[in-house]
């Protein structure tokens, strides 16, 4: 009757143990599963949130300042949060990396392998990036022919124009702060002060000049003066 005892006591730990084993194998296999249906989830959500960041950078010519920004315009829904956390934005020239600390690095490391160009760093971040659209750093690369009121600078030059020697036909009004030029032929101009070591000039109108030392208005006043008393001396006959 001991001996049955015995027996049956074993049996029952065997049967618990068995138990146990196949209770925390079963634990582990749906964590596992939800893991798995979680990370299914986030390569949709998680390109579709890098699909609008793209989208608002191209449309409002800047990168979001934070993704809070792609809610309230109305260029997603929801953001992709894969666990709690703040997104951290960081913009690198012409590249926008996205952040989110984790304390699971089995979980961001899962993440990471279903979403394409993401990666956890060494300070246990989820990264993501997202480049410039290149619509846009085409568009602020060259002149445009037409006004874009959205963007006066794509008008706008930022190096010095090298003509290499070709000319610069039909200008309406050019407007500069210093011009240099070893000839130049021009109908008309005004300018507020003009230097030249030499001039060929048919016809010049000024409000104030300068030769020399001497004001060209008094000189032009005094030859005045000269001219009409040589003439009056020339009609009282007094002058030879």
């Amino acid at each position: 009757m001991q001996k049955r005892r015995g027996l049956i006591l074993i049996e029952l730990v065997i049967a618990l143990s068995l138990l146990s084993a196949l209770l925390l194998f079963s634990q582990h296999w749906i964590t596992q599963q939800n893991r798995n249906s979680l990370a299914v989830n986030d390569l949709p959500m998680a390109q579709q949130m890098l699909k609008a960041i793209e989208y608002f950078w191209l449309q409002e010519r800047r990168p979001p300042t934070s993704l809070s920004e792609l809610v309230s315009k109305g260029y997603i829904a929801t953001v992709w949060q894969p666990w709690p956390g703040e997104w951290r934005l960081q913009l690198n020239a012409n590249m926008l990396r996205l952040a989110l600390p984790t304390t699971d690095l089995a979980v961001a490391q899962r993440a990471s392998e279903q979403v394409p160009g993401a990666h956890v760093n060494s300070a246990n971040e989820l990264t993501l990036h997202v480049f410039e659209p290149v619509q846009l750093a085409l568009h602020q690369r060259y002149l445009h022919r037409t006004v874009d009121v959205t963007a006066p600078e794509y008008n706008q030059m930022e190096v010095d124009l090298n003509m290499n020697g070709h000319a610069l036909d039909n200008a309406g009004n050019v407007i500069a702060e210093r011009v240099v030029t070893t000839s130049a032929l021009i109908d008309q101009a005004t300018f507020n002060q003009v230097q030249a070591a030499s001039a060929s000039v048919t016809d010049l109108l000024a409000t104030n000049a300068t030769l020399g030392s001497h004001d060209v208005v008094l000189l032009a006043d005094r030859v005045q003066q000269l001219h009409e008393q040589w003439q009056l001396c020339l009609a009282n006959g007094g002058c030879q």
